[in-house]
């Protein structure tokens, strides 16, 4: 879960499985005159939507940290424990694969990428690499998507879309997802500047894949005030893209134990927090 605070009294709790279905709508908006829509199109928005989807497991009766606190998610495999942590990132992993195999191999990657600095890519994470359950994890991923591949790459419908190539840039998008999805998620309002950890406007400078012959680019996020952003170079089909998500409230305070917390967690207070991210040309539209 996203801990943020709200005002004085309460923090804004964001649950992972809603970030993950922003993630989802920014995959299924993906595409326009200048970058190309994820391919294949319905396992990879499947992919973006659903790949939090573990969480689920714990966000139904969450614990809280040393503290009596709700537990921000990041470093959530510390304070969690590795053994919690891996095992619901495990089943979230196998329950996407069940649905769709393409889907369920880049869920495995960037189940993968959360312990390895995003297999490269994001060299601000915690490489968790040293610790013996979490090479075991990633051994079992790396022997799941071999199976996974030799479906993929004998199915009609998969096989074009299953080069080593395709599912890097394929991965690489579901980082641009998630990524992105995190910094409008994880901050309240939009224009908040107190979360120091996470990504930063630039998504870390992961490499944002255009389309087939093209140099990959850097999006960057431009906050103009609580909900809206420029995103330079803009790569949605809707301009502007409104960003739904909800949240709940709970009261900004140490807990004695999770008896006490649950009940204020069942019963809060649930908002609806809508962004809207903008073009420079739409921008500057409504801004006249």
């Amino acid at each position: 879960m996203m801990v943020c605070p709200f005002d004085d009294a309460r923090l804004l709790i964001i649950l992972q499985v809603d970030h993950s279905q922003v993630a989802g709508l920014l995959a299924a908006h993906w595409g326009n005159d200048l970058f190309a829509s994820p391919r294949p199109y319905s396992s990879m928005v499947l992919a973006a939507q659903e790949h939090d989807s573990g969480w689920w497991e714990w966000e139904i009766r969450p614990t809280l940290n040393d503290r009596g606190q709700p537990p921000d998610y990041i470093g959530s495999i510390k304070h969690l424990g590795r053994r919690i942590w891996l095992d619901f990132i495990r089943h979230g992993i196998t329950r996407v694969a069940e649905q769709d195999p393409y889907a369920g191999y880049n869920v495995s990657m960037h189940g993968v990428g959360l312990l390895t600095q995003g297999m490269g890519l994001l060299t601000y994470m915690p490489d968790y690499t040293g610790d013996s359950e979490v090479r075991k994890f990633i051994r079992e991923q790396k022997a799941l998507r071999a199976k996974l591949l030799k479906r993929l790459r004998r199915s009609d419908e998969y096989r074009e879309m299953s080069s080593d190539e395709h599912l890097w840039t394929n991965f690489k998008l579901m980082e641009v997802f998630d990524q992105m999805a995190q910094y409008i998620c994880n901050r309240y309002p939009l224009n908040n500047t107190e979360r120091k950890n996470g990504p930063t406007n630039t998504l870390s400078n992961v490499p944002v894949p255009v389309g087939p012959g093209k140099d990959d680019v850097t999006l960057t996020v431009d906050v103009q005030d609580e909900t809206r952003a420029i995103v330079r170079p803009y790569p949605f089909d809707s301009d502007p893209l409104l960003i739904p998500y909800s949240a709940r409230l709970v009261p900004n305070r140490p807990f004695t134990d999770q008896d006490e917390f649950l009940p204020h967690y069942f019963k809060a207070e649930r908002v609806q927090i809508t962004l809207s991210l903008f073009s420079d040309k739409k921008f500057s539209e409504t801004e006249h």
